[in-house]
């Protein structure tokens, strides 16, 4: 299996897929969103000349082991999930070998555009063993992940998270904290961009003279055209 070389900076992975549907509640299916998300937030970054790969890039099975061997070649991942349980706001999880201030950028965006948020936005979690909970963490070795729930499928905004816009300026809140976190100025992106003129329609003329005597005006017709030029008098 060929290696990814680590100048590739980050990976989006887009939760679930195939047979994995995630969350499913009040019309709203996990695996949809997360690529979805994944993929938005890819292209964007690409916008911004920001390295960026997916775990997906259809609605297919990803077991555990093909995504935390594709995942750990990478510096940085979003895991993109939307959760359940009946909450409402976003949340995201860090590893606890993390210090979580990517993880802060984020939430200030999400708190700037007016996204709700959870009590509890940014933590982590310790299995039994008291090592990382989550395999996104546990088991990526170096790749520092960010688990990014976005709201809840089943919660107090289950029919806000149907518009696609309002799916869509979550995943700019993302890019905006990863901006943030490599240095770059951040493009909107509806940035206009000048408009060029339409050409106009019909014909140009270009007059040579004006005289109120005919027989001036026929005189320099002959003359421009003895030299190859298209004449033709008109009075107005």
């Amino acid at each position: 299996m060929e290696m990814i070389k680590m100048s590739e900076k980050w990976i989006n992975d887009g939760g679930h897929g195939g047979s994995d549907p995630g969350a499913v509640a009040k019309g709203n299916t996990e695996k949809v969103y997360t690529l979805e998300a994944e993929l938005y937030v890819h292209k964007r970054l690409k916008d911004h000349g920001i390295s960026s790969d997916v775990t997906r890039t259809s609605d297919v099975t990803l077991d555990e082991n093909p995504r935390v061997n594709k995942v750990k070649n990478y510096k940085y991942c979003l895991s993109h999930h939307f959760n359940a349980g009946g909450g409402k706001g976003a949340e995201f999880i860090h590893s606890i070998y993390s210090d979580g201030k990517f993880e802060k950028m984020i939430a200030d965006e999400f708190k700037k555009a007016g996204y709700p948020l959870r009590p509890r936005t940014i933590y982590t979690r310790k299995g039994s063993d008291g090592q990382d909970y989550y395999y996104m963490h546990r088991r990526t070795g170096a790749c520092r992940t960010t688990i990014i729930e976005y709201d809840f499928v089943d919660g107090g905004n289950s029919e806000k998270i149907k518009d696609k816009k309002y799916r869509e300026g979550m995943y700019e809140c993302v890019v905006k904290a990863v901006c943030r976190q490599e240095g770059k100025s951040y493009k909107p992106l509806n940035q206009s961009k000048p408009k060029q003129k339409e050409p106009a329609k019909g014909l140009y003329k270009v007059q040579v003279g004006a005289f109120s005597v005919k027989g001036n005006a026929e005189k320099l017709a002959n003359e421009l055209e003895k030299k190859g030029y298209k004449t033709y008098v008109v009075h107005e």
